[in-house]
């Protein structure tokens, strides 16, 4: 008995593959996907650093502003100190300080009180001076 026309069939299995090409697409795969590790790793590390660098800036700045504050000489002022720690290398952290004082002498007892509270945390610390002597107009 014959129940219609048989079609030939295909070989079940596909043809073999160049081994090379294969081989070497994985091979670029690989690679691709080490370097994007390689890349993340990186900017982690960059960032780990930055926000070191930050709370270490945050820290010096928080020491010598309640310095400023304590010191009874210097009630009063509004004096401003803001702190720099630099990204790479170990250069120096620099303190600016801003504000206005009344006159030479108190700008001297504010630098210094600045200078003796960044050195015991830091010693490679420069202040920078951007205080001003308010002038006083006799009317």
């Amino acid at each position: 008995m014959t129940f219609g026309i048989a079609w030939a069939q295909t070989p079940a299995t596909a043809p073999p593959a160049d081994t090379a090409t294969s081989g070497g697409s994985a091979a670029v795969g690989f690679l691709v996907i080490l370097g994007l590790l390689v890349l993340v790793g990186i900017a982690v590390k960059v960032y780990d650093r930055k926000r070191k660098r930050d709370a270490q800036a945050v820290h010096l700045q928080a020491q010598v502003s309640d310095a400023l504050m304590r010191d009874a000489r210097l009630t009063g002022l509004v004096l401003t100190p803001t702190a720099h720690v630099p990204a790479w290398g170990s250069g120096p952290a620099t303190i600016e300080i801003t504000g206005e004082v009344p006159d030479p002498t108190v700008r001297d007892v504010a630098l210094r009180v600045a200078r003796d509270e960044a050195a015991r945390l830091r010693p490679d610390v420069q202040i920078v001076d951007r205080l001003s002597v308010r002038r006083v107009v006799a009317a």
